[in-house]
């Protein structure tokens, strides 16, 4: 599976609606703040992690950390940033509407869970080799 691919139709939506070149940029306008904003919590809602994103986007993961604080508070509290709301209701369905033809949701599922395996096959053997010192 290309995940950088699935990424791309992501951010595609959004370039459309924010009318923007890209929001894969270095630049912190608003504009394209809160496209990587609703971008990230997208696709943390399909089980990507916040190092899967800082991958692709070159961004920290802290800052993936702080995109999903916000979006709880947003989401708590409609009505202290309905830009974000509106934009992130009007991506999710359009994703959805283009994931069901393309199966995208399925391969992002895999690929979170093929992550995290990685992630526990990386935890078993540094345990391994703790327990191997110990002998």
């Amino acid at each position: 599976m290309n995940l950088e691919h699935e990424i791309k139709k992501l951010n595609a939506i959004i370039e459309e609606y924010l009318v923007l070149d890209s929001i894969n940029t270095k630049s912190k306008t608003k504009e394209e703040v809160l496209g990587r904003m609703v971008a990230a919590n997208i696709l943390m809602d399909y089980h990507l992690t916040p190092a899967m994103l800082s991958n692709y986007y070159k961004k920290d993961r802290t800052t993936f950390n702080h995109y999903r604080k916000r979006h709880n508070e947003y989401m708590a509290f409609p009505k202290s940033y309905p830009e974000y709301i509106d934009l992130y209701k009007h991506v999710q369905v359009e994703y959805i509407k283009r994931a069901r033809n393309v199966n995208v949701l399925s391969k992002l599922q895999r690929a979170e869970v093929l992550d995290s395996i990685n992630r526990n096959i990386d935890e078993l053997i540094q345990r391994r080799q703790e327990l191997l010192q110990t002998l």
